[in-house]
């Protein structure tokens, strides 16, 4: 599997499991259709999760990149010592190019922008994790300003839409966990697999959401589904998304407006550029019990157990994980709680391994998306979601399980 994404001159491709002859040909033809506009690019190549690949890739490749070789300027090669034998293979491709290899993502980034990570953050002025009711409040006139109620109950899917019906904050658009934030299921897949990044983003521009936009999410469950949409939008790159802290509860008790008026929407142009920062369920399976991954269970206690399982067909959870209830996030009022306490406690959780060690799992990938919020806040950066999660995880019996 590949994801490619690319800002202005630099296109980042990400290998996740096997790389095989179909991925280099999706390389290929988005790389055939951004040079005659760029002229030349920078790549940045993370071949960190990428677990196998097929001989005939490379003979595609020379065929390529040697009619290309004066369109690439610096290749930035993320990787472990596993796959240390591509480097001397894309160095003779990339003839030209100015090739060097990384162990982080931050330190290969700053190579090929020419500026520290730090200075490339989303606009001033903008929200990218959480957001207060009276911040909100100011710009409920602003078109730029795109709101979602992602309001849900997984007992009962018209429960979100009917709470909308009834009343919601003014100009936000309703979100449908089932059909706007999660793929086709195919019985092992999960319950709320991804949706295809190009259906994702034709559904965000006809809410009106452009690339400038910037979106918050609420929902009344102490963010648990708002924080699946602002998920969604970072993975496909876009960083101006916050939830809504207290949710629903918060904007009406301190006395802001609601309507019951379903807001004008005017298509606008979203253009998704997918990013790193989801593993599959092979990803897990082969990084079992490795000190590379850890993964962090978000479900309650009792279905961590395997106790009281009432929305999978199996209880347990998968061999080596931990368990971090994502209602532990928050405070008695239902906010988050500091960052700096999510900070320790995170660390005390997780000792000394680094946040691109974590894989947040749950249910389906829903309430995962809260932890990984949490982390986010807490200045934890580049952890990443397995999205099937439990119920894609248990779809196959021959998967291991623990039940304790």
């Amino acid at each position: 599997m590949i994801a490619i994404s690319r800002k202005d001159k630099l296109v980042s491709v990400a290998v996740m499991g096997e790389f095989t002859l179909d991925d280099y040909r999706e390389f290929e033809q988005q790389m055939l259709a951004v040079l005659p506009e760029a002229g030349s690019v920078d790549v940045l190549m993370d071949l960190r999760d990428m677990l196998s690949y097929t001989l005939d890739v490379a003979w595609e490749e020379i065929r390529f990149s040697r009619s290309h070789t004066d369109d690439f300027g610096k290749i930035a090669i993320v990787t472990d010592e596993q796959w240390m034998i591509w480097i001397a293979w894309l160095s003779r491709l990339f003839v030209r190019a100015d090739l060097r290899v990384f162990d982080e993502d931050t330190l290969a980034l700053e190579w090929l922008t020419g500026q520290a990570v730090e200075a490339i953050e989303t606009a001033e002025g903008s929200h990218s994790t959480l957001i207060a009711a009276s911040e909100l409040a100011q710009h409920l006139s602003d078109p730029n300003w795109i709101i979602f109620d992602c309001r849900h109950d997984l007992a009962d899917a018209d429960a979100g839409e009917h709470g909308y019906s009834d009343s919601h904050i003014p100009r936000a658009r309703f979100a449908q966990l089932d059909r706007n934030l999660a793929g086709m299921k195919n019985g092992r897949n999960g319950r709320h697999p991804l949706p295809h990044p190009k259906d994702l983003a034709a559904w965000l521009s006809s809410q009106s959401v452009a690339n400038t936009s910037q979106v918050v999410a609420y929902d009344a469950s102490g963010g648990m589904f708002a924080a699946r949409l602002w998920w969604l939008l970072r993975w496909l790159g876009h960083d101006k998304v916050a939830v809504l802290d207290g949710g629903w509860q918060a904007w009406t008790k301190e006395g802001y407006p609601v309507t019951t008026e379903l807001p004008e929407l005017t298509p606008r142009e979203f253009n998704a550029s997918t990013q790193r920062g989801a593993v599959d369920v092979n990803f897990v399976h082969t990084h079992l019990q490795q000190a590379s991954m850890r993964l962090l269970d978000a479900r309650a206690p009792d279905r961590f157990a395997g106790k009281n399982e009432t929305l999978d067909p199996v209880g347990g959870h998968i061999p080596g994980a931990l368990n971090r209830f994502f209602k532990n996030n928050l405070d008695e009022q239902g906010r988050f709680k500091p960052a700096d306490v999510l900070k320790r406690e995170f660390q005390e959780m997780l000792g000394s391994g680094s946040p691109g060690q974590i894989v947040h799992q749950c249910g389906s990938g829903v309430t995962a998306c809260h932890n990984l919020l949490a982390m986010e806040i807490a200045g934890l950066s580049g952890s990443r979601l397995y999205p099937g999660s439990w119920s894609e995880w248990c779809s196959d019996p021959r998967r291991p399980i623990v039940r304790k």
